[in-house]
């Protein structure tokens, strides 16, 4: 199956996946369980992973396509500039062999002005007596006036022949370099004609690729597409859960809830103590809402992450789709009371358990590069009644 077909067919399941998925901006009370709201933002989120990946995999197939056009057109330039080069040669061969022409026809007309000149000269001899031979032999008045005709007509005819002859070898010659000349013209068409065939192909194959890529370009919109309406759908599922926490909380009335009986006033500690240079903040980003920040640096590989408050956690270990924490590696929640929580992702390794009480300062993990990340860093978020906050409203940096 071709890959542009493959995306065709990948359109067409997303969009009904989408109707599937679809969340709307639900109220807690129409959220079944928050365990159902956490699977369905899951499966939006592969969902959209998947669609990104085509995308990349499309924008390589595009550079691709590109690079072989490109070598293409540089190679039909080429040729181009051949059989300019060729038509130069074919122009100039014709050239010659137009002048060739010119210089037998010239030496046509002076062998027959020559031979004009000798008829007129046997003419004239005819006239004066001296018709033939015989008639010269028979007129003559002595051996000596008979020797003396004989060698004034042979020097005539003589000398003309010669002249004639001559003229005719040089005629010959001249049209001999014409022939050269022809035979040399046609083997350069018919190199011509090899890459004008090869210009023909050429061409075709440019055609060819930009078919291609006006495909691809368009299973990139549409691919684009998807991932926007994704991207919403997954963002109206996150304050659907972001709604059932506000819910909960408020319930709780600010209370203790999970947080084992501490109530949190708000003041937490920078849970990266070696490390204090932020690479991505809050708010949207690749089409999404980043809920917290990324703290990192040059060898934070890792380095100890600290509760930034006391509290009870909620979840420590790799968090799977479609338990509220896919994506985030391996991660830490905890519930600090008063509507508080905290959670720390893409450790290399966890150091607390789930139902551990833990108290502000204390390692819970180490940083890493788990989960959906492109390098080791810790991803902080704080949630107030569930609703993720900027982190940065709680510190002066």
């Amino acid at each position: 199956m071709s890959g542009n077909k493959a995306v065709r067919i990948l359109a067409a399941v997303l969009a009904a996946f989408l109707l599937l998925f679809s969340v709307p901006a639900v109220q807690p009370a129409q959220a079944s369980t928050l365990s159902d709201l956490q699977k369905k933002q899951s499966g939006l989120k592969q969902k959209k992973a998947q669609v990104d990946a085509q995308i990349k995999s499309l924008k390589n197939d595009e550079t691709k396509k590109q690079q072989y056009k490109d070598a293409l057109t540089s190679q039909i330039n080429t040729v181009e500039e051949q059989i300019d080069n060729l038509n130069d040669q074919i122009a100039g061969l014709n050239s010659d062999i137009k002048e060739k022409e010119s210089q037998i026809a010239q030496k046509q007309k002076e062998i027959d002005t020559d031979f004009d000149k000798l008829k007129e000269r046997l003419y004239a001899i005819y006239l004066t007596g001296d018709a033939s031979t015989m008639e010269i032999i028979l007129n003559a008045k002595s051996v000596m006036d008979l020797a003396d005709k004989t060698e004034i007509l042979q020097a005539i005819t003589q000398h003309d022949t010669e002249l004639i002859d001559r003229l005719k070898e040089e005629m010959q010659s001249v049209s001999d370099q014409k022939t050269d000349i022809e035979k040399n013209r046609d083997a350069v068409a018919a190199n011509k004609k090899e890459y004008d065939q090869k210009q023909t192909e050429l061409t075709s194959y440019v055609n060819e690729a930009n078919s291609a890529l006006a495909d691809i370009a368009a299973d990139q919109s549409a691919a684009q597409a998807q991932s926007k309406a994704l991207a919403k759908q997954e963002d109206e599922a996150s304050k659907a859960i972001d709604a059932w926490y506000a819910e909960y909380y408020a319930s709780k009335g600010g209370g203790t809830g999970g947080s084992g009986g501490y109530v949190s006033t708000g003041n937490f500690m920078w849970p990266v103590p070696s490390c204090t240079s932020i690479t991505s903040g809050f708010g949207p980003r690749w089409g999404t809402v980043h809920k917290g920040i990324d703290i990192s640096r040059s060898g934070i590989y890792g380095a100890q992450i600290v509760a930034a408050d006391s509290g009870k956690v909620m979840q420590a270990g790799y968090g799977n789709y479609g338990t509220g924490y896919g994506g985030y590696g391996n991660v830490v929640a905890i519930d600090h009371g008063g509507g508080y929580s905290t959670l720390y992702g893409h450790m290399s390794r966890v150091a607390v358990s789930k139902g551990q009480q833990v108290t502000k300062g204390q390692t819970i993990g180490y940083v890493g590069s788990t989960g959906d990340s492109s390098g080791p860093h810790c991803h902080f978020e704080i949630r107030v009644n569930g609703v993720a906050k900027n982190p940065l409203n709680w510190f002066s940096k």
